[in-house]
């Protein structure tokens, strides 16, 4: 008898699926504050304010609009590494995503 094992090998080669994670602004706070994704994972954050706006501003130079209440914005990480961030107009609102390989 002759099993066929294609399925299981065609399934373990298959790209695992990116995740998509979030970070809620609100009270003048990112949360959760630190994020560990995989790269490849897109992180999305989300103004949850009712009447403050706020901008989401990496240390290498990336950076939302400026997020207005109920407004969102994503990225994706591709390498691994720390991505500290800061609201622009509110310096005391900081995070950072950890990438993992």
């Amino acid at each position: 008898m002759r099993r066929l094992i294609l399925p299981a090998l065609l399934l373990a080669s298959l790209p695992a699926t990116a995740a998509e994670v979030k970070v809620q602004i609100d009270k003048n706070a990112f949360d959760p504050v630190q994020v560990t994704v995989k790269a490849g994972d897109t992180v999305t954050w989300s103004n949850a304010e009712r009447r403050t706006s706020h901008d989401v501003v990496f240390e290498d130079g990336e950076r939302s609009v400026r997020l207005m209440p109920e407004d969102s914005w994503s990225r994706t990480f591709s390498a691994p590494g720390r991505y500290p961030y800061h609201c622009e107009p509110h310096p005391h609102m900081k995070g950072e995503i950890v990438v993992e390989p």
